[in-house]
């Protein structure tokens, strides 16, 4: 049996916190859309909304042109959701699951990632800038499985235990964090510091990494000022 959450059944105070979500949702769908980091109708966005629920962008829309009826409420501990969902909910669920501390999720497709995830050599070197060292602590490679499957979500899940930047082996790449911002952020960095490998690999340059003594100590200074 297929699961739906009526909206319109929540009290008054869970459909104003299910309204202010969906704009901040619809916000970084349309940020994302711009920045390349999904095309088509790629990618999927999901914030948690209560404890046992998220928000989702539904399957089969573009992610520049989602409105409020693109936007579906999920349960984290069900396995059914609304056919509207996209077909990634699973994966969403996984993470909200593994993770208490995850508030929002971005599974995302730019080019220089997915070139990476594709790619027979995927090492990543992430101390070449200092972004990436501070919002790319581990990426964690998850092996290929098909898409919307739910072999796909049990690794994610398992690997959101490991990471918070996940890169699925053929697919893309998946971010969370503690709000949309930082699960987007973590995209943008991921996707620059590929663009940065894939480049430099390409012209035949080794690219200089920053000493491991220096990364200990500007992660030591960000966490004093609350950087990290």
């Amino acid at each position: 049996m297929s699961y739906k959450l009526k909206v319109k059944s929540l009290p008054a105070s869970g459909r104003l916190r299910v309204k202010k979500y969906k704009k901040l949702l619809k916000k970084y769908c349309t940020q994302v859309f711009d920045l390349g980091l999904v095309t088509g109708k790629s990618g999927n966005l999901s914030m948690r909304i209560s404890p046992d629920s998220f928000l989702i962008t539904a399957t089969g829309k573009s992610k520049g042109e989602i409105t409020d009826r693109d936007l579906v409420v999920c349960k984290i501990n069900t396995d059914s959701a609304d056919k509207r969902a996209s077909s990634e909910w699973r994966l969403h669920r996984a993470i909200y699951r593994a993770r208490k501390d995850a508030k929002a999720v971005f599974h995302s497709q730019p080019p220089f990632t997915t070139i990476i995830a594709c790619a027979k050599n995927k090492k990543i070197k992430k101390d070449i800038i200092p972004e990436a060292v501070a919002y790319l602590k581990k990426i964690e490679i998850i092996p290929y499985c098909h898409a919307g499957g739910i072999e796909l979500a049990k690794k994610v899940g398992a690997g959101a235990l490991r990471a918070d930047v996940l890169l699925l082996e053929n697919h893309g790449a998946v971010s969370f964090g503690p709000s949309i911002d930082e699960a987007v952020l973590k995209s943008v960095t991921l996707e620059f510091l590929c663009k940065l490998t894939v480049l430099s690999r390409a012209a035949g340059i080794e690219l200089n990494s920053i000493p491991q003594k220096m990364t200990y100590d500007f992660l030591r200074q960000l966490r004093v000022k609350g950087g990290v």
